[in-house]
Formats: structure tokens, C-alpha cells, sequence
């Protein structure tokens, strides 16, 4: 599986982004209250998202003092929102080297970090801003998204508790609490406690926002795992209409059209996912497995055959291959398909052992010799 619910809420957007720094960055500068006619200026253009000619006013400042770390930062903050993450660092990184406890500088290296996939150092930085700073909320949520991706899910929920302990009504750090502990455990079987736990957390985030686009999806996926199928419909399709880009709600609403046995507008929802994230193997299996109760068996191999090119699992991929030949009736592909997939690991998880036994596709061979010695050869190599 590869996303599941992997997409969760930013802890900063927009205007409250910055908000949130400036709140810090006068934090921390209010015991000298400093400030400067230019270095306002320069924040006002900041405010105004014109970050180039802000780092044109700070430059004339560090020319006339290059050791200014306040217009250092700024400088740093505005390459960030360039998304020049090089120049941010170097500049973030000469604040650091003249106060290792300038607050602002640490976070945002943090966030250039995070935006990099840095997590481990990302951690680092967020952990000595709350050790000055404790209040917040971003902070914390923003560490706990490092932790999240790093799949360290038991901090981050701790992380993701405090925000909701500071702030009650967070409906961001519910969302992504619950995506916390839906992915802290067996995803390929996960438990009813766990799920009815992140049933909980995304409940209470939508009753705070109801539109909550990232919530409703989660939720949705969630009760796809409960078999709410009626519900998970509901709420995966207003998340498509909410954000029409996220390929995880088009996908999951395929999921559960399958499981309601509406194949041809299950395709629909797997073709829209696809169009927006094309390498992702288990869409292709998804929608090849529609295709084949659909009796387009060629078309189903089609997609097997792509979820093997973006490297999916093999195991998996052959197995379905298997049924795929099961359901046109030809026995020897699908005995060289379910050796294949035997040698790609697939029967270490003796799951699929009651897979085979329950699939309709395979029904007709139970009691046929050829069939009993190929899966007591699986089972046992003999």
C-alpha cells in the first residue's frame, strides 16, 4: 500500500503561517525591542509577498551591517518563500552561527528542512525552538508531522495531543492524529480498535470544520476498512468535489464503488486517480481487478502488466495475474502465475491461502488434482 492516509494536513497556511513566525520572532525580540525604519519596511513587503524587493531593502541594510542577524533572517525567510531553500540555509545558518539561540532562525531551518524531507535534522531544530519556546502550536504540529513521515507515529501522536491539549478546537492536529494511529499498526489488516480510534480523532476535526477536505477523505478510508461503504461514499465524494486533485479520494471512492459492485463507475474514479498520480501500482491493480469481473481480461493485463513497470509488488502483481487467467479458464497460466507469485514471497502471508479458497475464480479447480498438488507445493514444496 502506498498512501493510505500518507497525505496529511500542513501545520501552517497562508497568512496564519506567517502570523505564527511574527508572533516568535517578537517573542523572542521583545525583551530588546528592536526595530528599524528600513526593517519594518522590508517586513511590510514581506507582509505583502513581494519577498524580492524585501531582499533588496535588507541588503541595504546588511551593507551598511553585515552582521545584522534580524535583516539575516528576513533575508533567509524570504529566499524560503522563494522556494530558493540554498540561499535560505546559508542565510539562516549565519544567523545560527552568531546566536545559536536566535528562535526564528531555528525554525525555519526547521521548515527548510521539513520541506526537503530532512525530517531526522528537522526534528532536531523544532525540538530546541520548544525548548525556548513552548507555545506554539505549529511547532509542535509541524514536529509531528516530521515524526509522522518518519514513521515514529507514538511521538507523534504525543506531539499531536499537546497542540490538541493547547488548542481544543485544532481541527488540524485531530486530522492528522488520526491518520497517526491508522498507520501505527498492520495496515494490510488494520485492527477495528485502531480504526474506530481514528474514526474519532477525524470526527471531531470535521465537527469543528465540516468542509475539511483532507478529514472527509481520511474518514472515508477509514470506514472503506469498516465496511461503511454507504458513509465512505458520502464522504470520499464530497472530498473529491472539495479538491478534485486528490488522487488518494479518487482512488479510495473506486474502492468502495468496487466493493458496491459498480465496476464500470469504480474504472471512472481509478482512471481520475491515475490521471493525477501515475506511478502508483495499486491504482493499476485496482483497476485491473474492476476489469476483469468486467470480463476485459485483456485490458486487465494491461494494467497488471503497468503495475509491474512503476515497480509494485511483485508478489501481489502475479498473484493477480493468476486470477486474472483463472476467470478466462486457462489453467496453465494460471498455475505458472501462482508459482510465480510464490517465488516473489507472496505466501508468507497465509492470508492469501484463504484468498484462494474464497475466490470464485479459482472455485472450480478445489478438488481437482493438478490444482491440490500446486498449493500443497506452495504450502509445503512437495
Amino acid at each position: 500500500m502506498r498512501k493510505h492516509i500518507y497525505k496529511i494536513s500542513k501545520s501552517i497556511v497562508g497568512n496564519k503561517r506567517l502570523r505564527s513566525f511574527l508572533f516568535i520572532f517578537n517573542l523572542y525580540l521583545s525583551a530588546w525591542a528592536v526595530s528599524s525604519p528600513q526593517l519594518d519596511f522590508a517586513k511590510q513587503l514581506i507582509n505583502q509577498k513581494q519577498y524580492k524587493a524585501a531582499i533588496s531593502t535588507l541588503n541595504s541594510i546588511l551593507s551598511n551591517n553585515k552582521n545584522d542577524v534580524d535583516a539575516l533572517y528576513w533575508k533567509g525567510y524570504c529566499y524560503q518563500k522563494l522556494e530558493n531553500f540554498t540561499a535560505a540555509t546559508l542565510n539562516f545558518d549565519a544567523v545560527l552561527q552568531k546566536d545559536p539561540r536566535y528562535v526564528p532562525a531555528l525554525l525555519e531551518k526547521a521548515n527548510v528542512l521539513k520541506e526537503q524531507q530532512q525530517y531526522e535534522e528537522a526534528i532536531r531544530y523544532y525540538t530546541a525552538v520548544i525548548k525556548q519556546v513552548d507555545t506554539s502550536i505549529n511547532v509542535r504540529n509541524s514536529r509531528g508531522m516530521s515524526y509522522y513521515y518518519l514513521g515514529l507515529f507514538e511521538q507523534a501522536i504525543k506531539d499531536f495531543n499537546q497542540v490538541i491539549k493547547m488548542e481544543p478546537l485544532n481541527y488540524l492536529a485531530y486530522n492528522n492524529k488520526g491518520a497517526a494511529i491508522f498507520r501505527n499498526q498492520n495496515i494490510a489488516a488494520p485492527s477495528r480498535v485502531d480504526l474506530m480510534l481514528a474514526l474519532s480523532d477525524f470526527n471531531s476535526s470535521l465537527s469543528i470544520k465540516p468542509d475539511f477536505e483532507l478529514a472527509l477523505r481520511n474518514r472515508g478510508i477509514i470506514r472503506y476498512y469498516l465496511d461503511s461503504t454507504d458513509l465512505a461514499y458520502t464522504d470520499l465524494l464530497r472530498a473529491t468535489q472539495l479538491e478534485p486533485k486528490d488522487e488518494d479520494a479518487h482512488h479510495y471512492l473506486g474502492k468502495v464503488l468496487f466493493k458496491q459492485e459498480n465496476y464500470p463507475i469504480a474504472i471512472q474514479f481509478f482512471d481520475n486517480a491515475i490521471k493525477l498520480v501515475n506511478y502508483d501500482a495499486d491504482m493499476y491493480i485496482d483497476r485491473g481487478n474492476c476489469k476483469i469481473e468486467l470480463g476485459n481480461f485483456e485490458s486487465a493485463r494491461t494494467d497488471f502488466y503497468k503495475a509491474l513497470q512503476v515497480k509494485g509488488d511483485r508478489a501481489v502483481i502475479y498473484y493477480n495475474f493468476a486470477r486474472c487467467s483463472a476467470a478466462e479458464g486457462d489453467k496453465d497460466k494460471t498455475f505458472y502465475y501462482l508459482r510465480e507469485a510464490k517465488s516473489a514471497g507472496l505466501f508468507k502471508n497465509a492470508i492469501y491461502y484463504s484468498y484462494i479458497k474464497k475466490d470464485r475464480y479459482f472455485a472450480s479447480w478445489q478438488k481437482d488434482k493438478d490444482f491440490i498438488d500446486l498449493i500443497n507445493w506452495i504450502k509445503f514444496g512437495k
